[in-house]
């Protein structure tokens, strides 16, 4: 029989060993997830929906947070937020699914969660803020400049790489291109991922060869670390590979109690969001209001201009894309060219500075702002890139909008229903005519008189002299707003814009 001090010895070891045990197991099945969908590109609208999806996840009693990513990546500002964020769920078990790619600030993500897995046919990896100088081509940096573009992304994927368990020599492999990657092994069959100052030594000591099946390096000094399935779980930075989110909440035992995929609202601010729905709001835009300058007074081109505009512009003001200053540039420049259009015409100045402004404005609203800059230009490729697309989509708008307008020229009058969207309240019986070319000139005349019909805001329509009777025309007012019966005189004609002023009594 044994002795009480040997029994009590014995007691005592389960206690503090049963503990520990504990503390190393694997989740146990059973847990409450919850699946969240980050889908497309992160911007500060993404971000925000994924934190609000988030929250009700830990108010439904998820316990575990499955992130189904595919994504191109995006703002790297708001990719380090959600990085951090997710870094500050200690209650929360998170397990970056990557389903079809997780590239540049998606892999930011990834690399934040506690667990990476991977589709049998996804990628992740290429994390680096390229530099390029003012003509658009790849610069080479001094490397303090070059640090400090890199600073904030390297701390976050060390860090990351650091919580998680993850090798900080892949994490450094994604954002610095310099940087190699080595898979080596020993006799006894031990394996790691080395840089290559550590390979050369490791090599020089002996014993050590490269893993066959990989790359020698795994990743070189010109490209950056990308990784797929079979590289990612064979170097440790992926815990395993499942055919759906779904599919790997069940291999873990997982109950899901949640699937947080994003709503048709979400998908419609990313589409409106996108190069080719922002092209057509802005030939959209411009065609209105070429529209209501021909035809002014019948509201409908006012109202579809203000309602594309509010949308080209509140979109990339949502998502973070646009800036507090690129919006005023735009409004301050289509306050120049109603200036020139309205109060002051014919110089030219306030519509060439209006246009430029207008068009600067909507084209750095494609590129988001930059966690640092070693100089005043943009240095990110993410943000060369996106001014490019926006110069791109700016460019194509305005041809469209300049052959639509051609187009609408001539057959804007014949269409049935279009047609009657121009004002026809008048003081006769007679419809209102756009300006009638007689002979070399146009009616009415420069110099005719005539009297309003309807108010001038500042377009309307006013009656004047038309062989032995009287037409109704289109026509602004140069001065600002007339009342109904106010006496006005042509002042210009301006293709088939009549210009006519107040005549004071």
């Amino acid at each position: 029989m044994k002795s009480l001090p040997t029994i009590l010895l014995a007691v005592l070891g389960l206690l503090v060993v049963a503990p520990m045990a504990r503390a190393e197991s694997p989740p146990t099945t059973g847990q409450k997830a919850a699946i969240i969908a980050l889908n497309g590109e992160i911007d500060d609208y993404s971000r925000d929906g994924l934190i609000r999806r988030f929250e009700r996840a830990k108010a439904a009693g998820a316990q575990v947070v499955i992130l189904d990513i595919d994504s191109p990546g995006g703002l790297v500002t708001s990719s380090l937020e959600i990085s951090l964020y997710l870094k500050r769920q200690d209650n929360v078990h998170t397990i970056a699914y990557v389903r079809n790619k997780a590239i540049s600030g998606a892999a930011m993500v990834a690399m934040a969660c506690n667990e990476i897995w991977m589709s049998p046919s996804s990628t992740i990896g290429d994390c680096a803020p390229i530099i390029f100088n003012a003509t658009g081509t790849l610069e080479s940096l001094p490397a303090a400049e070059r640090a400090k573009q890199e600073s904030p992304i390297v701390r976050d994927f060390e860090d990351s790489a650091s919580r998680n368990g993850h090798s900080p020599v892949l994490a450094r492999a994604m954002v610095s291109v310099e940087r190699c990657v080595y898979f080596v092994q020993n006799s006894s069959g031990e394996k790691r991922v080395v840089d290559e100052p550590e390979y050369k030594k490791l090599v020089a000591e002996g014993g050590w060869t490269t893993v066959p099946g990989y790359d020698t390096p795994v990743d070189g000094p010109t490209s950056l670390l990308t990784l797929y399935p079979k590289a990612a779980v064979g170097l440790g930075l992926a815990k395993g590979t499942a055919s759906s989110a779904t599919e790997l909440a069940a291999q873990k035992g997982y109950i899901v109690v949640a699937d947080l995929t994003p709503g048709w609202g979400e998908n419609l601010i990313e589409l409106l969001n996108g190069a080719a729905a922002r092209g057509l709001l802005l030939t959209i835009f411009l065609t209105c209001l070429y529209i209501a300058l021909s035809a002014p007074g019948h509201g409908a081109a006012e109202a579809a201009a203000m309602v594309s505009l509010g949308i080209l512009i509140g979109v990339p003001l949502l998502t973070g894309y646009a800036q507090w200053w690129e919006v005023a540039a735009i409004l301050v420049g289509l306050g120049l060219v109603a200036f020139e259009i309205f109060v002051f015409p014919g110089h030219m100045v306030s519509l060439i500075v209006g246009s430029v402004m207008i068009l600067a404005g909507l084209v750095l609203t494609f590129a988001g702002k930059e966690p640092s800059s070693p100089g005043w230009l943009p240095s990110m490729e993410s943000t060369w890139i996106g001014i490019q697309h926006g110069l791109l989509t700016v460019v194509c708008s305005i041809i469209a909008w300049v052959m639509l307008s051609m187009w609408l020229r001539r057959f804007l009058p014949g269409i049935p229903y279009f047609n009657r969207l121009i004002l026809n309240t008048t003081s006769g019986n007679v419809a209102p005519i756009p300006a009638v070319r007689t002979n070399t000139e146009v009616w009415p005349f420069v110099g005719t008189t005539g009297v309003t019909t309807t108010e001038l805001l500042p377009g309307g329509y006013a009656e004047f002299p038309f062989g032995d009777s009287t037409r109704p025309a289109a026509v602004i007012n140069i001065d600002g707003y007339l009342a109904t019966g106010t006496k006005v005189v042509v002042q210009q004609i301006d293709g088939s814009s009549v210009r006519v002023r107040s005549v004071k009594a």
